[in-house]
């Protein structure tokens, strides 16, 4: 029993230093896949499936637990959650780079249900509607 503390007191100093050279292990989402081959930047593939780049550069997504326990939800809330959600600009910025060119470009589809999204109209700038 007398072992014990001396132990201790003899670790302690060790695990301090061990805890500051440490680096923090904090979650980041900054997936970029490179090709083995050429090395040249791969697309994330959840990305392009979760969300879609208007053609000004933001991208967009459905509000998040839309298609989920729909018994449970009352039709307000299923209204709601039919809406969709525009990123910030950090946001917008990584995903960016987990995507290559090829899905930065403006894609063009039939029945575009973004279409009204692509132009900004706030800025006299760029608004084609006059103000």
């Amino acid at each position: 029993m007398n072992a014990t503390p001396s132990i201790l007191s003899s670790i302690s100093p060790l695990l301090q230093n061990l805890s500051l050279t440490t680096p923090s292990l904090q979650q980041t989402r900054s997936v970029t896949k490179w090709s083995l081959k050429k090395g040249k930047r791969k697309t994330v593939k959840a990305v392009v499936s979760r969300f879609y780049r208007l053609g000004w550069g933001a991208w967009i997504r459905p509000m998040v637990g839309h298609s989920k326990r729909h018994w449970s939800k009352t039709a307000k809330r299923k209204i709601r959650g039919e809406k969709h959600v525009f990123c910030n600009a950090t946001q917008s910025t990584l995903l960016d780079k987990m995507v290559t060119k090829y899905w930065r470009k403006r894609r063009f589809y039939v029945d575009d249900m973004y279409e009204s999204y692509h132009q900004r109209e706030e800025y006299p700038s760029s608004a084609v509607k006059p103000h």
